[in-house]
């Protein structure tokens, strides 16, 4: 057996609020999927959709570098799926495009999987993969209000982890958005917030400072990625957990970051490393020095966020919980996917994946030629 065709489908997706990056808002979300169909005539789905603020990849290059991998994918025998999901560092189209290897590298475990009749998770982590993953909530960067009733509104559908987006304003504005929440939602609720890179290090110091009053559980980047100095002075001075997000670009960022003391935990982005495969060496890699790790997905479509899902649920139990529950952010998507229920996001049932998009979608999708 082996793959028959593949097919690349755009999409762009509105979003509920503009969502904060390291290069500014964002108002929507762009991507292109992949389809890998095999002789059986299963289909294994993948998602490229770069952000603004991690890396140079966009989405030019990123569709440009999928149709010249397609071309190499067809033809592929089943047996060697998991091989090459293992090797798409070499692959030359999609070597320097994370994105794009995070869609094929999707697309590969989803048609393994399928074919083991196992979901991702389980193929991935065996018997100690989960069948559901504490999540947490979104809130962006907006009004003091806003933010409560959002806020008020994920812990009524089962929220018990809010990450709150910060930075990029006044302090004051920070402080009143987090004191709002806090205030909304009571003492009980978890709060975890991201700067983005948006502090120096005497402003993330002044603002860890103030934060503490608020019970924070981590503050994600809060200086600029390549600052370890900053971010290892931080996490001794600041009273706060600090975790690690833009830092962490690949294994041997990550390993940098450990070697420097510079994180109490990292933050894995499957979109922003290339793949499941990546992400989980440098799981390995934390668990080996004793730090802890979130799974986050990217804002990305129901397709990308789920294989984060599976990721997640295929490093079994953790203490934090994870951050693959950003669909809430979306006012549309090109499938449906798990929602959050009491704090949790369960595994769809059914093997790969476990989603299916409606046939309809990829009338329009094209069609990639063998090279």
């Amino acid at each position: 057996m082996k793959i028959e065709s593949v097919r690349l489908l755009p999409y762009r997706l509105r979003l509920r609020d503009p969502w904060s990056t390291a290069e500014g808002p964002v108002t929507e979300r762009e991507g292109v999927l992949i389809a890998l169909e095999d002789s059986h005539g299963r289909i294994g789905l993948g998602d490229a959709a770069p952000l603004p603020g991690f890396g140079l990849e966009t989405l030019g290059s990123c569709t440009a570098a999928l149709r010249g991998a397609a071309r190499r994918l067809v033809g592929l025998p089943e047996e060697s799926y998991l091989e090459g999901a293992a090797n798409l560092t070499h692959l030359a189209p999609v070597a320097a495009t994370p994105a794009a290897r995070h869609a094929v590298d999707l697309a590969l475990h989803d048609l393994a999987a399928r074919a083991a009749d196992r979901s991702i998770a389980a193929l991935l982590g065996g018997a100690a993969a989960l069948d559901a993953v504490p999540a947490n909530a979104v809130v962006p960067r907006v009004a003091p209000e806003r933010a409560a009733a959002l806020a008020r509104e994920a812990v009524e559908a089962g929220a018990r982890v809010l990450k709150l987006k910060v930075g990029g304003a006044p302090l004051a504005e920070d402080l009143a958005r987090v004191r709002s929440v806090r205030q909304a939602v009571g003492g009980d609720i978890a709060i975890r917030v991201d700067a983005n890179q948006a502090w120096s290090e005497e402003e993330a110091l002044a603002a860890m400072a103030a934060l503490r009053v608020y019970e924070i559980e981590y503050v994600e980047q809060p200086v600029h990625a390549t600052n370890l100095r900053a971010l290892a002075r931080l996490r001794r001075e600041g009273g706060v957990t600090v975790a690690a997000d833009e830092s962490v670009t690949d294994l041997r960022a990550a390993r940098r970051l450990l070697d420097a003391g510079a994180a109490d935990v990292l933050v894995l982005k499957p979109m922003v490393l290339g793949g499941l495969y990546a992400s989980r060496q440098i799981a390995s890699l934390a668990a080996e020095r004793g730090v802890r790790v979130v799974v986050t997905s990217l804002v990305e479509s129901a397709v990308g966020r789920t294989g984060a899902l599976h990721l997640a649920a295929s490093l079994g139990p953790a203490p934090h919980a994870h951050g693959v529950a950003t669909g809430s952010a979306l006012a549309e998507d090109v499938a449906d996917a798990p929602r959050m229920e009491r704090g949790m996001l369960r595994l769809p049932a059914g093997p790969g994946l476990g989603i299916a998009m409606d046939p309809a979608r990829w009338k329009d999708a094209a069609l990639v030629e063998a090279a």
